[in-house]
């Protein structure tokens, strides 16, 4: 599930991208945050795409996950194949499995690439605060996820949440090592002078989800708020709309890259061929 300010990120649309093509929901407020409105929307599209199995659902007691199960269950049409199981109210990070390390694991493997395309925009002449949009985050968001966090991670750390014993988390210290080596090159480049601190840069502080009665106040308010179909000081980067011709002539100059390499990839390149025809 990603939200943003807008129905559609202006880059994703000038490049007449399909969200849908990267298997994720987009939603959108004017606070780009959780809302009821916006889990009631994800939990009926998740129950629907679970059809002919049994889920079961974790949740802690934030306000919008719990107004949004009332209205579901309350209403005419509850959920069919999912069974919310509520954590105790109040209750510590603790006992979250989520905060056990599969954000910061995730934040982590994300923000790798990040940094290296600041170093790699650099190198090439241009400012990386001109050339950054949402849709560099949505690919890596992404791709952090499907390729990256490993399932013994996020079963580790729902044992280490949910079970009263010791679980060894998995180091994401490699992680950290590669942020770090390009911090410094950073520095040393003289592009940036004053670093922030890792952990800050992996967890900043505003991305703690402070669910206080001013914050409720804010997002009652921005649900009233007509919807945007972009975010109005968003930087725009046209990106060409890519031709069938184009993406086969792609393939195969990534396809001949591959067999000239001394140790190419055979299921690879097998994957590569189904492709092109």
């Amino acid at each position: 599930m990603l939200y943003w300010y807008g129905l559609k990120a202006s880059c994703v649309y000038s490049a007449g991208i399909n969200i849908e093509n990267f298997n994720c929901q987009w939603y959108s407020n004017r606070k780009a945050w959780m809302t009821s409105q916006i889990f009631e929307r994800w939990l009926r599209w998740f129950d629907n795409a679970i059809s002919g199995r049994k889920v079961v659902i974790l949740l802690d007691h934030f306000s919008a996950h719990k107004a949004a199960f009332e209205q579901i269950d309350e209403g005419p049409s509850p959920l069919k194949n999912t069974l919310v199981i509520w954590l105790p109210p109040n209750s510590t990070s603790r006992f979250q499995p989520l905060d056990q390390g599969i954000i910061r694991t995730w934040k982590a493997y994300w923000k790798r690439p990040w940094v290296r395309f600041i170093l790699e925009e650099y190198e090439e002449g241009r400012d990386p605060s001109k050339s950054m949009h949402v849709l560099h985050v949505v690919r890596w968001g992404i791709e952090a996820w499907e390729f990256d966090l490993s399932s013994e991670t996020i079963r580790r750390c729902f044992n280490k949440a949910l079970r009263f014993e010791q679980i060894q988390l998995p180091e994401i210290t490699p992680i950290i090592s590669d942020i770090t080596r390009d911090f410094q090159e950073l520095q040393h480049s003289s592009r940036i002078r004053d670093l922030m601190d890792i952990d800050d840069f992996i967890n900043p502080s505003n991305e703690v989800v402070q669910d206080n009665i001013h914050g409720i106040d804010d997002l009652i308010l921005s649900q009233f708020q007509p919807e945007i179909e972009h975010e109005e000081d968003e930087i725009i980067q046209e990106l060409p709309s890519i031709s069938i011709k184009e993406a086969i002539d792609a393939l195969e100059r990534l396809r001949l890259y591959e067999e000239q390499q001394p140790q190419g990839s055979s299921s690879f390149l097998r994957e590569l061929c189904k492709h092109e025809w």
